[in-house]
């Protein structure tokens, strides 16, 4: 072959690369939150921040106080994809760049976690500084990089490096006719005139069009040109930032993002993507490491605002929020130790409140190897993991304790993953079973003990010890390579053993614990019979349900059908219609339904479902015995006796059957227990004979002496002789109660829910007390500190007294007064001050103290003129807490409904007052149960307690509250509630 004919190629990188590398690959907004912090922490940074702006359009700004970037950083590594991670990890950083701290384990693995920013917006302002050297300033747009026609060394990124942060501002026009270079032919005036866009941008626009041609909107090309044009970055943004460090301010953000700020609307999607941020971010370093072991890095997320209300964001993640080793180190349930490079536990192991003697050990199961290949291999580790019981009859743990617990684990319960101290995500998340833990409770709940609702713990890795276990490009996870499901089994087997041997149904040491327990609590057998009549109900009410929903949909239908072309023509038709009517009543008695069982919230859509169509076809049946009697009136009957006795034999034979069934299943099921209990006597009696058989052979053998033969018989007989009366028992009693016509079903169940509802609300109650408690000693004690923080502020030098820190630290204290203030009509003491109270006063309060939720959420506020003329006789600490209750549940449901229809008004109605909004109501079915404690409908965040306090308020007062009435006309359609005061004047005249 000729020379000619062969040529070398070479591989071109289109721009789509950085793309998938970075907001294709990334799991979600919270994941690339985590890597931007992990690249922090490899800067050195002990601080790191992100600030979501509440502003339109929203700003995300993320900070750190790292080494910060020197040009050839920036434009070496930060610009250039897949830096030479493995050989700038075994370069030392400099001592100068540490920051004062010691080493850090590198967390960065591929040179590609920065790309991670993508994720979170379109637009990016980078800008770095390194100690004494100048801000560096790179604005870039990520959208660039989906543009399948340009390769990657066409995508401009426009940079600076400037003396101040202000210059960086100042120089953002000029970034941004740079930037736009890349996309327009012609970038000059490129604002104000309709610049055309370059080759590559009008074929990708093309295609965007061709995709499909009903597509509205900007072209891709038109929003990368419209966001630049309206670029919303400014200095106040960085107001608690000068470097050196890094700060990233991203524009047109993801949607988790946008999100995170309150709008004021009951959402419950927002509220959703809230919460798994939070529980992504949460206890992002280590919180079970103690002492030195503990990184010294500080992190937070939150949403704040720039002018006056700046100083008062709202913390979502931080290091104030987390969890810490002391919360859980009481807890009956523990074990801690380390894993060898053998593979075997050894530690400490806690159960049921008591710590096991010397070192326990759990050996590697038979099958499971440690490899021993360096590519393979999985090193030592340590393990730290605390739990309870989940029933509060088997924990040693008093009540109390026993709901801290349940709180704490609400928030953070889950067995988390951390390398060199910084969380691995997805594990610990309820969503992530990377352990198996829930699906092996799901074969045997029992058996494998553990539960990620109501476990604390950590697993905590060292890269040195562990190279093997890798992050996905995702960082979604480790790969899932040799040594990530080696380490997987080591830590199931360890789950699995210490549930085997301690705190499982097959430990040995379980049941004589529980049975202490719940000896000491006098309950256990009592909780043991009710939990099995709770199991039973629960599966006869989803059988009940399951057969309404069959039943009567079809049923509605029937009824509707036959209404609709009734007619008496015929002696036959009374009798048809008499049976139909009948078998109506009957279908409907069989789907009749118990009471939704305490726990079984999942089903209560279902049930409402169910309920609802169990009362549309009571009505229907109504609505056509009407009708019937109607036409039987008018209609004349050609043989009467005929007719009634047809009716009469059909009433006989249908009550026959009905009756027959009965017998059946009686007859059935006396003759199996009859047997069964034949069967039981039989060997019991059998039983006994051979235990006095053995007794009698030791004393044969010279096992036992005559005194102590005699002995033992007499107590084998004792234990029988109790043993039989609870064994029989059970039988005679339930016999006797069906001679009795007790309805032992009924009971049973009435009073088990009645129970658990007590139960449950003696928990609540416990809580709240805790909560009022809490309230009435920090109030004993927070008014003089606020005085004494006030004097110390004013007392600073004014260039002191004045600057921002100071500032906010003022602002802080204010804020925690408000709240005092807030709290304390809710204290146990009170205030016990009457005086008159205006309807001015108490508009003016709810107007001012609700001022920023109502502009959030655009609710119009408005009191009558009659209302802002009345006073009233009595204390405030018991009025303002009601008029703040009912609002706020106003605020909430407003929320739900459309912003220009949200209002709340206040007025005078007779001799009551009235509190209405426009948003839904409350159904006819709930208003019996408003007012009680701990009902709610809220789908979050809903507690229960507020109007329950407000009644109690009220009636400590001798004044009454009440819902409205079908007859009232508040001038509002939602919600609105009616008080009469005891001592008020409706003129008002001064007093």
């Amino acid at each position: 072959m000729e020379s000619k004919n062969v040529s070398t190629k070479s591989f071109t990188t289109r721009a789509r690369t950085i793309d998938h590398l970075g907001r294709e690959q990334i799991a979600d907004a919270p994941t690339a939150v985590s890597e931007l912090w992990k690249n922090s922490w490899d800067a050195y940074a002990r601080d790191v921040k992100l600030h979501v702006f509440r502003e339109e359009p929203p700003v995300a700004v993320m900070t750190d106080d790292g080494h910060g970037m020197r040009a050839s950083d920036l434009f070496d590594r930060w610009l250039v994809i897949g830096t030479e991670s493995k050989l700038s990890n075994a370069q030392p950083i400099l001592a100068a760049d540490r920051n004062g701290l010691p080493i850090r384990a590198r967390q960065g693995q591929k040179g590609i976690g920065r790309l991670s920013s993508a994720k979170l917006g379109s637009v990016l302002l980078l800008i770095s500084k390194h100690r004494s050297e100048r801000y560096l300033a790179a604005l870039m747009d990520w959208r660039m990089f989906e543009n399948p026609y340009l390769n990657l060394s066409e995508v401009g990124v426009a940079t600076a490096a400037l003396e101040t942060k202000g210059e960086i501002f100042e120089a953002l026009p000029a970034l941004a006719d740079d930037l736009m270079a890349s996309v327009l032919e012609d970038a000059t005036d490129w604002r104000t005139k309709d610049r055309p866009v370059r080759n590559a941008w009008k074929r990708f626009d093309e295609d965007w069009h061709t995709e499909d041609p009903s597509r509205t909107g900007l072209s891709p090309s038109q929003r990368i040109i419209q966001s630049i044009k309206r670029l919303p970055f400014r200095a106040e943004h960085l107001v608690d930032w000068d470097g050196p460090g890094t700060a990233m301010l991203i524009f047109d953000l993801d949607d988790t993002l946008k999100a995170l700020p309150s709008t004021g609307d009951t959402d419950l999607v927002r509220t959703q993507i809230i919460e798994r941020f939070e529980k992504t971010l949460s206890n992002f370093v280590d919180p079970y490491s103690v002492g030195r072991n503990r990184p010294e890095f500080s992190y937070r997320a939150d949403v704040r605002a720039i002018g006056d209300d700046a100083a008062r964001p709202k913390v979502l993640v931080g290091a104030e929020r987390a969890i810490d080793r002391y919360q859980v180190q009481d807890m009956e349930h523990q074990i801690e130790g380390i894993v060898g490079d053998d593979g075997v536990f050894r530690g400490k192991v806690k159960a049921f409140g008591h710590w096991t003697e010397g070192v326990v050990e759990f050996e590697l199961p038979k099958g499971l190897y440690m490899p021993e290949r360096a590519s393979t291999r999985v090193g030592p580790f340590d393990i730290y993991i605390a739990s309870m019981e989940f029933e509060q009859s088997n924990s040693s743990h008093s009540r109390a304790d026993h709901i801290r617990y349940l709180g704490l684990a609400e928030e953070f319960a889950g067995l988390m993953i951390y390398r060199d101290g910084l969380r691995v995500l997805p594990y610990g998340r309820e969503d992530n079973d990377f352990f198996e833990i829930e699906y092996k409770r799901s074969k045997n709940a029992g058996r494998y003990f553990w539960n990620h609702r109501q476990m604390f713990g950590r697993i905590a890795l060292t890269r040195h010890n562990n190279p093997n276990l890798k992050d996905k490009a995702g960082r979604e996870g480790f790969i899932d390579n040799t040594a990530a499901k080696t380490f997987r089994a080591l830590v199931g087997n360890i789950l699995d053993q210490s549930a085997r041997r301690y705190f499982g149904s097959a430990s040995d040491i379980r049941k004589p614990r529980i049975a202490e327990i719940k000896a000491s609590n006098r309950q256990g057998r009592a909780e043991e019979e009710a939990k099995k009549l709770r199991e039973r109900e629960r599966k006869l009410f989803q059988a009940e349900l399951a057969r309404a929903e069959q039943q009567l949909p079809s049923l509605v239908a029937d009824i509707a059908k036959q209404t609709q072309n009734f007619a008496i023509e015929k002696d036959d038709d009374v009798v048809a219609a008499s049976e139909r009517i009948s078998e109506w009543r009957s279908v409907l008695a069989e789907s009749l339904m118990r009471p939704l069982p305490v726990g079984s919230a999942k089903l209560s859509s279902r049930y409402q479902a169910a309920r609802h169509d169990t009362e549309k076809v009571s009505e229907l049946i109504s609505s056509f015995e009407t009708q019937f009697r109607e036409a039987v009136g008018a209609y004349i009957a050609s043989e009467p006796r005929k007719l009634l006795d047809q009716q009469i034999k059909s009433g006989v034979e249908a009550i026959r059957q009905q009756v027959e069934q009965f017998q059946s299943v009686i007859v059935s099921l006396q003759r199996e227990q009859y047997d069964f209990v034949r069967t039981l006597a039989q060997s019991r009696i059998a039983d006994f004979a051979k235990d006095c058989e053995a007794i009698s052979a030791k004393l044969e053998a010279k096992l036992l002496d005559v005194p102590a033969a005699v002995d033992a018989l007499r107590q084998l007989r004792d234990e029988w002789m109790g043993e039989n009366r609870q064994v029989f028992g059970i039988y005679v009693s339930a016999l006797e109660s069906v001679k009795d016509e007790i309805d032992l079903e009924t009971l049973a169940s009435v009073q088990n829910q009645s129970l658990r509802e007590n139960a449950a609300e003696l928990d609540r109650l416990t809580a709240l007390a805790q909560l009022g408690i809490a309230v009435e000693i920090a109030a004993h004690d927070l008014q003089d500190f606020d005085e004494m923080a006030t004097a110390g502020l004013n007392s600073l030098p004014p260039e002191v007294r004045d600057a921002p820190e100071v500032r906010d630290i003022r602002l802080g204290i204010e804020g925690l007064t408000d709240q005092l203030r807030f709290l304390s009509p809710l204290r146990l003491s009170g205030d016990r001050v009457q005086r008159w109270i205006t309807g001015t006063e108490i508009s003016e309060f709810i107007r001012q103290f609700f001022a920023p939720k109502f502009a959030e959420a655009g609710i119009e506020f408005a009191s009558s003129a009659e209302f802002l003329s009345l006073r009233l006789y009595e204390r405030p600490a018991r009025i303002f807490p009601v008029f703040m209750n009912l609002v706020n549940n106003s605020v909430y449901w407003l929320g739900t409904v459309p912003r220009p229809t949200r209002k709340i008004s206040f007025g005078v109605s007779g001799e009551e007052v009235f509190i209405a909004d426009s948003g839904p109501g409350v159904s006819e079915e709930d208003q019996g149960n408003i007012f009680r404690l701990f009902f709610t409908r809220k789908e979050r965040s809903g507690r229960g307690v507020g109007l329950y306090l407000a009644r109690a308020n009220l009636s400590a007062g001798s004044h009454t509250i009440r819902y409205r009435s079908p007859d009232d006309q508040p001038g509002l359609a939602g919600a609105a509630f009616y008080i009469r005061f005891r001592d008020i004047d409706f003129g008002g005249g001064e007093g």
